[in-house]
């Protein structure tokens, strides 16, 4: 059963439309595909939520150990960096949070066609999800081994020099469940999501 003919059940189930009865009209269609294609999106949206979230933690803990430990030779640097590394990636969570969850691209007439507006959206999740995926090849990694030598260096006695061996088991577990979390956090937010904003997409092209 097709996306849309799926929708016409549903409404039809809802509103118990009688046997030939007249077809749907153009606004009814268009509420049938703007209420499926908002659960996709809404899913979506709870990642960039999420993340937004996560971003302010990072740089507020950064911040705290860049103030608390400024005298500490490198330490302002390493937490520097940390947030350097992390600028890139929120630049882009906010670009494409704003692109996605306003009603309208800015510029176009508020008449928009609802396919448009769901090819917009399509395309602005299908381009922040290749972007994730390569950023985080670099982000967790490099951000993994910079978390483990600040906590090693300014709270385990001796250090990475005398701690070698955990901080290697400690950094590879940490990749290994940050490995785990991120392929069911993109399956669930987002292979889902753009799995179903592309079957609507496909109906309207038929």
């Amino acid at each position: 059963m097709s996306v849309l003919d799926e929708l016409k059940n549903q409404w039809d189930q809802a509103n118990a439309v009688p046997p030939g009865s007249p077809g749907y009209d153009h606004p009814t269609l268009e509420e049938l595909v703007r209420t499926r294609a908002r659960q996709p999106i809404n899913q979506a949206m709870h990642y960039f939520w999420g993340a937004l979230t996560l971003q302010i933690i990072v740089y507020a803990l950064l911040s705290h150990v860049w103030v608390r430990f400024w005298t500490q030779p490198h330490i302002p640097w390493f937490c520097l960096a940390g947030m350097l590394l992390y600028l890139p990636f929120t630049v882009m969570l906010l670009k494409k949070f704003k692109q996605i969850a306003q009603p309208n691209p800015p510029g176009k007439h508020a008449s928009l066609s609802v396919q448009n507006r769901i090819q917009d959206q399509y395309r602005n999740l299908v381009s922040f999800y290749r972007f994730k995926k390569r950023y985080e090849y670099i982000l967790i990694p490099i951000s993994t081994g910079l978390c483990i030598f600040l906590l090693f260096s300014l709270y385990v006695p001796g250090g990475l020099q005398q701690h070698p061996t955990a901080a290697g088991v400690l950094y590879g577990l940490t990749l290994l469940s940050c490995g785990w979390a991120i392929r069911r956090e993109n399956l669930a937010q987002f292979k889902g999501p753009i799995d179903e904003l592309q079957g609507l997409l496909s109906e309207f092209n038929q």
